[in-house]
């Protein structure tokens, strides 16, 4: 597609003009697709050109009310007029920014994104109006608050979200086309106040900073693709590299998270350090990109904390720990679980058979073979066992154990993560400790060596039974 601004005629196909094939045919291809109007000049032109490329029916328009200005229930109305016009589904959602502890626009985002990832369905679209002029003053905008390369990359013409996928199907065409696009076409549309108030920095750029630029040098969204387009590419490599460094340094699934060996990660370069532990939220579906200072917090706080410590940081919605030579990234919601007292009766007459417990995760328990090197099994004799959450004064004896121990130093000889320790279940043959959760078996417990037992597996335990 051309990024040169168009030059419409009133004979033209005027899609064509503004979007390229490939962008058109996967909007026709779409299950569903919403258009995201605030009832603005981009969002507008955006809902226009959709609702010529495909039947009303698979058509939707979303209104998101920041309740942040006077008039947003008229232009609410605005957009709801328009879509009954068009013959399609309209849906407005009212969120409260003002209550979320952070800046008002990015309160205003978070809200909005909220509700576009409960909305789409799977194989839907939601349709974004950005242009390009919104694409440079995102660039300067991050530059100036020292983004690294994501941040720079600014907007992606396409994403995930929720169960669907985001599009932007203007994000390389200037303002201008636009406006000669809602000037042919005699559309309506409004404007925001607030893009009048200098004392929000992006308005402040998009007043006083692009105008020049982009009179200076006229054909300036052509350079910006491209500039875009090599910074994403720089950010999807540097991923690659972190994905490659992550399996070096031994990651494993943990509960809930993962770890990873600290020696190993200290045999990278820094940079590759850094780079690693960046990306490893994103990665490991955890979070999102570290930020610099959140980088040096982990560093300071975590990896650089004295060897007996056990240091912790948390992060949005995560947390990190070390231990064991392990740095752990592990959810949020683990780190505030607290134990629940609790007695269950499992039958293990017949197999396969499995128990639920109070925390969300559950036991599971197979016939199994025996082989040779393998983990001990349970004697299928113990067909009925309780469950129950660890207690004081408890001793235990794995299978290769000399003698018994009290449970929190057999814990400690088994590398068991502390945080963990209060949540693993422990199995009881009558007064008699069977296993502790799918960790091990009691020696006294154990099937003799050569004959089949029962395997049993804590989903959510710490480590898999097959390490």
């Amino acid at each position: 597609m051309s990024l040169a601004v168009p030059n419409l005629s009133s004979n033209s196909t005027l899609w064509a003009e503004l979007i390229s094939p490939k962008i058109a045919a996967d909007i026709q291809a779409a299950e569903r697709v919403w258009v995201a109007c605030s009832g603005g000049l981009d969002s507008m032109v955006l809902l226009d050109i959709t609702a010529g490329l495909l039947p009303s029916e698979r058509l939707a328009v979303v209104y998101i009310n920041h309740q942040l200005s006077p008039h947003a229930d008229h232009w609410q109305a605005v957009v709801a007029q328009r879509a009954e016009q068009l013959g399609c589904h309209f849906e407005a959602h009212t969120v409260d920014c003002a209550k979320q502890g952070v800046g008002l626009e990015a309160a205003a985002r978070k809200a909005r994104y909220a509700i576009f990832e409960k909305l789409l369905g799977a194989d839907e679209l939601l349709l974004l109006g950005h242009h390009a002029d919104d694409q440079l003053e995102t660039l300067l905008y991050r530059m100036l608050r020292g983004a690294g390369l994501r941040g720079l990359a600014a907007m992606p013409v396409q994403r995930s979200i929720g169960r669907g996928k985001l599009l932007r199907p203007l994000l390389q065409l200037p303002r201008q086309s636009l406006e000669q696009y809602a000037n042919q076409q005699q559309l309506q549309w409004v404007e925001d106040e607030s893009n009048n108030h200098e004392l929000y920095d992006r308005n402040y750029l998009r007043r006083q900073v692009t105008p020049a630029l982009r009179k200076r040098w006229q054909q300036w969204h052509q350079p910006l693709a491209r500039i875009t387009e090599h910074l994403r590419e720089g950010d999807q490599l540097l991923a690659e590299l972190a994905q490659i460094d992550l399996q070096a340094c031994a990651e494993r699934s943990e509960q809930g998270g993962c770890s990873l060996s600290i020696e190993l990660l200290q045999n990278l370069s820094p940079r590759r350090q850094r780079n690693l532990l960046r990306y490893w939220p994103e990665i490991s579906q955890q979070g999102s990109l570290l930020s610099t200072k959140e980088l040096q917090q982990l560093e300071a706080t975590v990896l650089g904390a004295r060897e007996d410590a056990q240091p912790q940081l948390f992060g949005d919605g995560y947390h990190w720990r070390r231990f064991a030579g392990r740095l752990y990234l592990l959810p949020e919601s683990l780190e505030h679980q607290k134990p629940v007292a609790y007695s269950l009766q499992w039958s293990l007459h017949n197999l396969p058979a499995s128990l639920s417990l109070p925390d969300g995760s559950s036991l599971v328990a197979t016939a199994s073979e025996y082989t040779v090197g393998g983990e001990p099994l349970l004697r299928t004799e113990l067909n009925s066992l309780s469950v129950r959450p660890r207690e004081p004064g408890v001793r235990s004896r794995p299978v290769g154990r000399r003698g018994s121990a009290p449970l929190k130093n057999v814990f400690q000889e088994q590398g068991i993560p502390p945080w963990l320790r209060s949540d693993t279940p422990l199995l009881w043959a009558g007064e008699k400790l069977a296993a502790v959760g799918g960790l091990w078996v009691e020696a006294g417990c154990a099937a003799p060596a050569g004959q089949a037992g029962v395997k049993i597996v804590h989903i959510g335990a710490s480590r898999p039974l097959s390490e």
